[in-house]
């Protein structure tokens, strides 16, 4: 099945040579075929336990992995622990080599749930502290657990942090940054009025979160706060930052219609999803979901201006699911009406994030604790593995894949990169599986960051086809230009694409009414050296080449 989107680019055509082509017919007897390759991996930690929360690939090319460490110098750990733990980032290139990595924390406890990378090639840092000013913390904390933002440079190092908080908790999953250079950062929050939380808990007992959003500009001064839920618990896990400026708040409730509301809850808790204005009021608020139960709900943008939303699902056929699946994903448009849901059976787990991908479909990353489901081709290797599900537009599976280690991942996310692969990061402990290299704790007990690339190739266990074949080219390697000829007498259209080895596709043209033989003559001489694929289709077989340009 090709996976490349295609679109039409003009192109000259002249006369040229021909060249040689292998058949690759649409049923499992293929003679190319692209595999997921792992390209590498690598690990990094300190002496003791280190948590890997968020990653985010930067403008080199390389990656910045976050989450929180309780370890002091040691391994690649090059600061000590301000207290008990701290928030952890390491910086690495794009082969995953380790560039640097810097520890921010006060005396209590910080956890960090995300970061981002920002256009001044700097990063902005999100999670929860309860340390008072010590450390790197200027400002105490309210009470509990506050929302604690650093901003740092290109090289790690500090430039600001801020807290913001009410009397009782606070914990923070979702930060954006905003067109106007500030950010918008959420989560959840059982405080009433008091500290920087302006609205009062819609509990009244305040033993359940409501949402809660803050707003600051590019300095972390706080521009606005508000809270979103119902009387039980609610919380927000994902910001989408919508065309007309506003806000999509991708959350979690079990609350009935109450507060913001406006929606009674189909079983034990929903997705809710709220659009909110450019300073946070609400325009609506939609609940999806079944009679079981859904958690977690990421909400990321469509082409089309509506939405994908994607998490965890209990539910059978039921509420809004009409498709249902231990990972349920829907598509609703820009006014939140639900346009089609699609689940999948990959097993009993939880989903940690939901991307885009180039063409226009999306990769669900789950961590998997139980027995494969029907989606779900591997079986794990240890407890409980990150699985990776690649989609369509139209929520279609392509394909999936189960990243192997023999202890349990947790934490997992995925994307795809820059050059059209994908990566993976956790948490890991012992070696084995695609992990190779040791632990960097004192036993193999202690949890390390963990990153790992994959791309797919195509295998060059191809046997060529004779003089005869229906599809001939020449030369290969080629300098400039490059024909095809197909030589059975009984096609009379076919399609040609022409690819980099990244998926990305650089020409595509369908022809009708061809005499037999016939040759496609193309000039490509405009193309850089590399790696080519050549694709035709026709009379219902995919023929495919991998060339090179020198």
């Amino acid at each position: 099945m090709c996976r490349k989107t295609c679109e039409v680019v003009n192109m000259t055509t002249k006369n040229t040579l021909t060249i040689i082509l292998l058949s690759v017919s649409f049923t499992p007897s293929v003679h190319a075929q692209e595999v997921f390759t792992k390209k590498w991996d690598k690990r990094f930690g300190g002496t003791g336990i280190d948590w890997f929360f968020s990653f985010a690939q930067t403008s080199d090319g390389g990656y910045i992995l976050g989450g929180d460490s309780y370890s002091g110098i040691g391994g690649d750990k090059t600061q000590s622990s301000q207290g008990d733990q701290d928030y952890w980032i390491v910086k690495i290139d794009s082969n995953g080599n380790k560039q640097w990595d810097k520890r921010f924390g006060g005396a209590g406890n910080e956890t960090l749930h995300v970061l981002r990378h920002t256009p001044d090639n700097g990063y902005i840092l999100g999670g929860i502290s309860n340390s008072e000013i010590s450390g790197d913390k200027t400002q105490p904390f309210w009470g509990g657990g506050d929302y604690w933002i650093v901003k740092v440079d290109s090289l790690g190092n500090k430039q600001w942090d801020k807290r913001f908080g009410g009397t009782d908790g606070e914990n923070l999953w979702a930060l954006q940054q905003t067109s106007d250079g500030g950010y918008i950062f959420g989560g959840y929050s059982n405080s009433g009025i008091g500290g920087d939380k302006t609205e009062e808990n819609w509990d009244p007992t305040h033993f359940y979160d409501d949402g809660w959003l803050v707003k600051v500009d590019e300095f972390g001064n706080k521009q606005w706060d508000k809270r979103y839920g119902g009387t039980n618990q609610d919380g927000i896990f994902s910001i989408v930052i919508a065309d007309d400026g506003g806000y999509v708040l991708g959350c979690y409730s079990a609350s009935d219609s109450s507060g913001d509301k406006t929606q009674n809850r189909w079983g034990f808790g929903d997705f809710w999803i709220l659009k909110i204005d450019s300073m946070g009021n609400k325009q609506w608020d939609k609940t999806y979901g079944g009679t079981g139960g859904e958690y977690t709900s990421y909400a990321i943008n469509s082409m089309d201006g509506g939405y994908f939303i994607g998490g965890k699902s209990n539910s059978t056929l039921s509420g809004n699911i009409s498709n249902p699946g231990s990972q349920w994903l829907l598509k609703i448009d820009g006014n939140g009406n639900k346009i089609w849901d699609r689940g999948y059976k990959g097993g009993i787990g939880v989903v940690n994030g939901v991307a885009s991908t180039f063409d226009g479909g999306f990769l669900i990353t789950c961590e998997i604790q139980g027995p494969s489901g029907p989606d779900k081709s591997e079986d794990n290797l240890g407890i409980s593995q990150t699985w990776i599900l690649k989609i369509d537009s139209s929520g279609n599976k392509q394909w999936d894949k189960t990243i192997f280690s023999p202890d349990g991942q947790l934490f997992g996310k995925a994307f795809q990169t820059f050059d059209g692969c994908y990566v993976i990061a956790t948490s890991v402990t012992e070696a084995g599986g695609y992990v190779t290299e040791p632990n960097r704790g004192v036993s193999d007990s202690t949890n390390d960051y963990w990153i790992v690339k994959f791309c797919w190739e195509i295998s060059d266990n191809i046997s060529d086809l004779d003089k005869d074949a229906d599809v001939i080219a020449y030369p290969n390697p080629f300098s400039t230009d490059i024909a095809i000829t197909l030589q059975n007498p009984t096609v009379r259209e076919a399609s040609f694409t022409i690819s980099n080895i990244q998926g990305q596709v650089l020409f595509r043209r369908q022809e009708t009414n061809l005499a037999s033989p016939y040759t496609k003559m193309l000039d490509l001489n405009y193309l850089p050296n590399g790696v080519y694929l050549i694709e035709v289709i026709a009379n219902g077989e995919r023929i495919v080449k991998k060339v090179v340009k020198e």
